[in-house]
């Protein structure tokens, strides 16, 4: 009599997250809120109105905004000169598409000036129907590198799976 098999995590090649469908949803949940915790990236979520419903930590250390301030406010770090470019980066995500941004200006909440990579996804519940956005952001202000899209990118990736399977 050999030991019960333990269930099977798949885990692609290029990382080391394990394939969230292999595992219940109570531990992708406890996993997804250690990668949104502890992750250098600022993950934010908002609404299909701009409404900010997650904010994580890097988020808080890069913009400025406590998650106090910013959860259930717009989206705090837009600049006012860069409200048309927003609405049609959501629009574009609303309608489905996935997609990162090399360069995008926006500001602090000390009034600074950001340069950030943002890679941008729908959310969508187990029917299809999307809910939210996703954003994961990186600043590239000092140190803009031909790297920096694809690290997003892929985090970004892990992250909306993660969020999509719970």
């Amino acid at each position: 009599m050999g030991l019960p098999k333990e269930p099977s995590m798949n885990v692609d090649r290029h990382t080391s997250f394990p394939d969230v469908e292999a595992i219940d949803r109570p531990a992708a949940s406890r996993r997804l809120a250690t990668l949104v915790e502890a992750s250098p990236l600022a993950i934010v979520t908002f609404d299909p109105e701009g409404v900010v419903t997650m904010w994580n930590p890097a988020a808080e250390r890069i913009f400025g905004w406590s998650g106090n301030e910013a959860l259930g406010a717009r989206l705090p770090f837009v600049p006012a000169d860069k409200q048309e470019e927003f609405l049609a980066l959501r629009r574009r995500a609303l309608l489905g598409e996935v997609f990162t941004k090399p360069e995008l200006h926006r500001r602090r909440a000390d009034g600074s000036p950001i340069v950030v990579s943002a890679s941008t996804s729908p959310l969508r519940r187990p029917d299809g129907t999307i809910y939210g956005i996703l954003s994961v952001l990186m600043d590239v202000t000092d140190h803009p590198s031909a790297g920096d899209e694809e690290v997003v990118r892929q985090f970004a990736r892990k992250v909306r799976e993660a969020l999509d399977s719970i």
